[in-house]
């Protein structure tokens, strides 16, 4: 059975966090076909390391993650020499820009494929097509090229994020240690990067998350948040997690559900939250989640302007106003003053 690279492109110089994207698309197959991961973060010349294993004849796929900006510097290159030097590779391409410039990246002769939006059963059911050389056009969230013509499949319905399977984190462990990932910050000495939702349920008109996820958003439950945390923190010693969301915030009941689960467990985090939806929060919600150990909540305050603001079109009701509002509040119902 061909095999499969599963490419994370350097994203940053410090401080690297643990490449979800690519573990979420490794869950999806990891019961199935074998794969390796490449993390072009810890990787002194992650083109060797690519190299050496197409090399070996075993490979058939070539699957990168690929984010504006940065990524874009080894996303390219590394896929224009898959394509020149190993032809018979399928290139495919997921993540943000490959969804939201998509014309740019299939046009560009070096990428096969594009998985748009969440690959979980996308990526898996397009595997299994190619191997069997079956028609892929039924497969949901796909884009790609047919005699000249730009195909887009149909959009999924976000999953329900607990019959997901779980992330391989031991498995990462045995391509990279999981101890690289977990960077000092002010949260703790071994701080966890973690997704327990996908999407957002707003249409703000600046945002790369709008025209995948379509003002969607599905979590994980309380529960199962909770237990991956702790086997992260069992198992590798995490003490503060940064929740990476695009919204984490969006339902007060499984945030409340989520502190009273961590709140004696010695664990430091933050999320990143919209201030007209914390602003409907119970006081008891707030204080809550100080206890718990919430120490930053990473608000969209991009303007105190209401007339830009609605030009930016966040779907909701923030209001300048509102934004000094939730800051007293916090400011009042965490340090009492």
């Amino acid at each position: 059975m061909s095999k499969i690279i599963l490419f994370n492109p350097r994203s940053a110089n410090s401080k690297h966090r643990i490449p979800n994207s690519i573990l979420q698309v490794g869950a999806s197959i990891h019961e199935k076909y074998e794969y390796v991961f490449v993390d072009g973060n810890l990787e002194k010349d992650p083109w060797k390391k690519i190299e050496s294993y197409l090399k070996t004849n075993s490979f058939k796929y070539f699957a990168s993650t690929v984010m504006p900006g940065q990524q874009l510097k080894q996303a390219i290159p590394f896929s224009k020499k898959v394509r020149e030097q190993f032809p018979e590779i399928k290139i495919i391409w997921g993540g943000y820009f490959a969804s939201n410039q998509y014309k740019s990246a299939i046009d560009s002769g070096f990428v096969d494929i594009i998985i748009n939006g969440p690959g979980d059963k996308a990526f898996p059911e397009l595997i299994d097509a190619l191997e069997t050389k079956s028609d892929y056009s039924i497969i949901e969230n796909l884009i790609y090229k047919k005699d000249d013509a730009i195909i887009k499949t149909k959009k999924s319905d976000l999953f329900d994020q607990d019959s997901l399977p779980p992330l391989p984190y031991d498995y990462l462990n045995t391509f990279y240690p999981i101890e690289k990932y977990l960077g000092k910050t002010f949260l703790g000495n071994k701080t966890a990067a973690y997704h327990s939702s996908v999407g957002c349920p707003f249409t703000c008109s600046f945002c790369a998350v709008v025209p995948i996820y379509e003002a969607r958003w599905k979590g994980k439950s309380a529960v199962n948040v909770f237990n991956d945390l702790m086997h992260l923190k069992s198992k590798y010693g995490i003490d503060a997690v940064e929740f990476h969301d695009n919204n984490f915030f969006v339902s007060e009941k499984r945030v409340v559900e989520f502190s009273n689960l961590i709140k004696n467990q010695n664990i430091t985090w933050w999320g990143e939250g919209r201030i007209d939806t914390i602003d409907k929060y119970k006081d008891e919600s707030l204080a809550l989640m100080k206890e718990a150990g919430c120490k930053m909540i990473f608000f969209g305050a991009e303007t105190g302007n209401d007339e830009i603001l609605k030009q930016m079109d966040k779907g909701g009701t923030q209001t300048g106003e509102q934004i000094k509002k939730i800051c007293c509040t916090i400011k009042e119902v965490w340090y009492h003053t």
